[in-house]
């Protein structure tokens, strides 16, 4: 990997901007390509990360297998791009969206997602209507509380999912997001490998009840890189590692020099030398907080201001970021118009607000990336 991109605020980029190093993004994919590749295990980066389609293409040709999305309206617009082979990690209920489904599984290698017999149903009536076969992903909680059913209901609603016409159940997913609140390394291999063991036995008991699954997949960048080599384990779906983000840094996964993308903003007010405000607010930002509460401490606030030590985004409004300072001594001063260069702690949000991102290569801009419209939250 070359030098990551210095002076990343003086980059020629309108505010609140959105900047990508390529040659970081490209070493971040290659490495996670060779940790699935080493593993044994396909690799399906969660591409509601970004949701732009030159990042999705990139991702494909540096040894992604598929790319997984959370919207069919996500979906469509990668087959627009090229992308031949994609998992809506969502459940989706209803016959206009099952009905879309069967027309982009014309066009992909489609994998779709339930986690109840009803929302499958629908799900299958339009494909064998069609003369069709969905294949179905069940949904299993791995501890988060969101979609999914409990490891001990999974059996019974397997193998009832996979007897419905028009069906195909050909795996289980979780997004392992407890892994998040690790507290330290040790926590969060730990927890990682349990998730994967749980899923692998969860696997184990939908087959015994006459139920063949080939996939076991798991999603998340926290800990993808011990999930992959669980045994049994045949799929990860990561999506914020390909960029990284202080969420990322906190947990040890990243650094630095491995995240590739920086929002850019400018001090527009600085009206007492211990507070500021900034152009970048909760429509650049959103208003995360390192996802555990055991770093907040290292990384408080609302993003990671590189440029500017002992300065904090304390509070989010749409258009504007709240500094204030925490350092030592005297504030440093901040006038008006000084760019400042901010690692968001969530990257997904940052994608979703700004939706464009200057790619930078030896510290120059080469090209732009546009990401989805509104059409990619349908």
């Amino acid at each position: 990997m070359s030098a990551p991109t210095p002076n990343w605020a003086d980059l020629p980029v309108a505010t609140p901007g959105l900047v990508i190093d390529l040659d970081v993004l490209t070493h971040n994919l290659d490495e996670m390509a060779a940790i699935a590749r080493d593993a044994g295990v396909s690799f399906y980066p969660h591409a509601k990360t970004h949701r732009m389609a030159k990042a999705g293409q990139l991702q494909i040709a540096r040894g992604a297998d598929g790319l997984c999305v959370a919207k069919l309206g996500e979906a469509e617009l990668f087959a627009d791009a090229g992308i031949r082979n994609l998992f809506v990690a969502n459940p989706i209920f209803g016959a206009v969206n099952a009905g879309r489904a069967l027309a982009l599984s014309r066009r992909v290698d489609l994998l779709l997602a339930t986690d109840s017999v009803a929302a499958a149903m629908t799900v299958g009536d339009a494909f064998a209507a069609a003369g069709q076969t969905a294949q179905l992903m069940l949904a299993i909680d791995s501890g988060l509380g969101r979609e999914g059913v409990s490891p001990d209901k999974a059996p019974a609603v397997a193998a009832a999912i996979h007897a419905l016409d028009g069906i195909e159940l050909v795996g289980i997913y979780t997004h392992e997001g407890t892994t998040y609140s690790a507290t330290d390394r040790a926590d969060l291999e730990r927890r990682a490998v349990a998730a994967g063991e749980s899923m692998v036995a969860v696997a184990e008991a939908i087959r015994a009840v006459g139920v063949p699954l080939p996939i076991v997949s798991l999603g998340a960048s926290a800990s993808a890189r011990a999930v992959a080599h669980v045994p049994g384990v045949t799929q990860i779906r990561p999506g914020i590692f390909a960029f990284n983000d202080v969420g990322q840094i906190a947990l040890g996964n990243a650094t630095l020099e491995t995240t590739a993308i920086r929002v850019i903003g400018t001090v527009v007010s600085h009206p007492d030398p211990d507070r500021a405000c900034i152009d970048a607010g909760s429509k650049s930002l959103s208003t995360d907080l390192v996802p555990a509460a055991a770093h907040r401490d290292e990384y408080p606030g609302h993003g990671l201001l590189v440029n500017a030590p002992g300065w904090v985004i304390e509070k989010m409004s749409e258009e504007h970021g709240w500094l204030r300072w925490h350092g030592d001594g005297e504030p440093t001063p901040l006038p008006v118009g000084t760019r400042v260069e901010i690692v968001p702690n969530h990257v997904c949000m940052a994608f979703a607000m700004l939706r464009r991102a200057a790619i930078v290569q030896d510290g120059e801009i080469r090209d732009h990336w546009d990401g989805f419209g509104p059409g990619a939250s349908e």
